[in-house]
């Protein structure tokens, strides 16, 4: 017998568009084509960075052609049976990027849309699985009314942004309406990394890519770019409830950028008076971290040591990010990181983030494969 294992980050995806458009408003689904107007607006915004192994584990295809994350028998076989994973938490597939549509209108119908299907076509068909309340970033006003519509369902267990369709990183007070009803719905708020490259500003700070390897790389400056702007827009003092979840990032540059913003902040504090503390102080408050993508020193030593310093036996939660790629099984995060923080990293500090009781979550599955 061991504790079961809570999984932060699986993308869930659709067979087809006919699947949401039955969710979509009259009118929306006749803009998209759906009611056979002759409509040509695509449901999902298209992606300028093809990687040339393609994007999702070869096997986790269904065998009548499925897309990836679409079919929960696989699921269940590749991830949830074989890692005693009796929580999922499911983060959308390509649909992740509402906020890429050039029609804020349109993205947040299909954000309501997406999170309707979520529910109907995958939450009531599996306990195991929760969902997260996908948000169009255009209109923060209308993303916090969607938060809200979902308060009495606690299978939404979280907020989900993604790409950021404005010049301002999410910190600044153009975004605070959604803080307010996570708080107000005792929602944490997930931040997935690497979806700017689907709206603007490009999520590198030097300048747009031009390669899938350079992308891919850079993802974690997105995430850099929105805890610096949470913190310097005084957010975690404004609401200090709030709870941050940064997704598919990695871990190892976050001890180096807390460094620097301490450091500056030191020298730089009458410029941000309602910044009353350390921002690695906030950080080791508010934020928690997924593992995936695990960063691969040399020696794991050097991984432990750089997630040791921002305390990561207490902020890191386990994620897949099943079926991507570049996704990590429970055996390789299992053997990267130290015994005594798997209990933590598998569990605890997951239901610490969503404020979960050992009621809610399962923990006497028998040993499987994964054991």
């Amino acid at each position: 017998m061991r504790s079961t294992v809570i999984d932060c980050d699986v993308h869930h995806a659709r067979r087809t568009d006919a699947e949401l458009l039955d969710f979509l408003p009259r009118a929306w689904r006749e803009y998209a084509g759906g009611l056979g107007f002759g409509g040509t607006i695509p449901l999902t915004v298209s992606d300028g960075y093809p990687n040339p192994h393609g994007f999702m584990r070869a096997d986790s295809y269904g065998t009548d052609g499925a897309p990836a994350g679409s079919d929960l028998q696989l699921i269940d076989e590749q991830l949830l049976t074989p890692a005693s994973v009796t929580r999922a938490v499911l983060t959308y597939g390509d649909d992740i990027h509402v906020s890429g549509h050039h029609n804020p209108y349109f993205a947040t119908a299909l954000a309501q849309a997406l999170n309707d299907w979520t529910i109907e076509r995958w939450l009531d068909a599996d306990d195991r699985l929760v969902g997260s309340i996908l948000v169009a970033a255009q209109m923060p006003d209308k993303a916090a009314e969607e938060i809200r519509r979902h308060a009495d369902d606690r299978r939404m267990a979280q907020v989900l942004l993604a790409d950021n369709p404005t010049k301002n990183g999410f910190g600044h007070p153009v975004f605070h309406p959604l803080y307010e009803a996570a708080v107000e719905t005792g929602r944490p708020v997930a931040i997935h990394a690497g979806a700017n490259d689907w709206a603007n500003p490009p999520s590198t700070g030097g300048g747009t890519t031009n390669m899938y390897f350079e992308t891919h790389s850079l993802w974690p400056q997105a995430l850099m770019t929105h805890y610096v702007s949470l913190v310097a827009h005084g957010v975690f003092e404004k609401y200090p409830d709030l709870k941050i979840l940064l997704l598919e990032g990695g871990a190892a540059w976050i001890g180096p950028l807390l460094w620097r913003m301490d450091t500056e902040y030191k020298g730089l504090r009458r410029e941000v008076p309602w910044v009353r503390r350390l921002p690695s102080d906030y950080f080791r408050e508010h934020v928690w971290v997924s593992t995936q993508p695990l960063e691969l020193p040399p020696h794991r030593e050097q991984l432990y040591e750089a997630l040791e310093w921002i305390g990561g036996g207490e902020r890191l939660v386990f994620s897949s990010d099943y079926p991507h790629w570049d996704s990590d099984e429970f055996q390789h995060v299992r053997s990267r990181l130290p015994e005594d923080w798997h209990d933590n990293i598998f569990r605890r500090n997951a239901m610490r983030l969503y404020d979960w009781s050992d009621a809610d979550v399962p923990a006497g599955l028998a040993a499987s494969a994964s054991e």
